[in-house]
């Protein structure tokens, strides 16, 4: 299971070899992103803001462990009358999926758990987010499914 410690020091550490990623917040909940988003500032893009996860458990006896559900949004916060046309809006999603990308490729080659990998499984999905406080970019659900006898 990742805590909240854990979960901000892996997005430094991630982050750092993404920089295309300029921002970065931890937020309690989703319900949260909207009046954070309103203090961004599109100086501050490419944001990267993580939910802290919830938690649940999974198999029988021996072959028991807890999944963390992660949740990450990828944002640029737009000015939607400087967009000339369709391909300058497309083009920021663009830029952030490459951003999602780069940091999925970081967020896997952390050991969150400091389990091996035959312990520690990941689900991904990656969904676009429109017109969200003035932000565009991708949410990205991680699940990560780690075998252990502690919790």
């Amino acid at each position: 299971m990742i805590d909240p410690n854990t979960l901000k020091e892996t997005l430094i550490e991630v982050t750092q070899n993404v920089p295309a990623i300029k921002k970065r917040h931890v937020l309690v909940t989703d319900d949260e992103m909207v009046e954070f988003l309103g203090d961004h500032k599109a100086g501050d893009n490419i944001l990267l803001l993580a939910v802290l996860p919830t938690y649940g458990g999974f198999g029988e006896e021996d072959a028991a462990g807890a999944i963390s559900y992660m949740q990450f949004f990828v944002l640029e916060k737009v000015d939607y009358k400087s967009f000339k046309n369709q391909d300058e809006y497309l083009a920021v999603f663009q830029r952030t999926l490459e951003a999602a990308r780069q940091f999925l490729i970081e967020m896997f080659n952390i050991n969150l758990l400091n389990c091996t990998q035959e312990q520690l499984q990941y689900d991904f999905q990656i969904r676009p987010v429109s017109r969200k406080a003035q932000c565009n970019g991708y949410e990205i659900q991680i699940d990560s499914k780690a075998y252990t006898d502690e919790y």
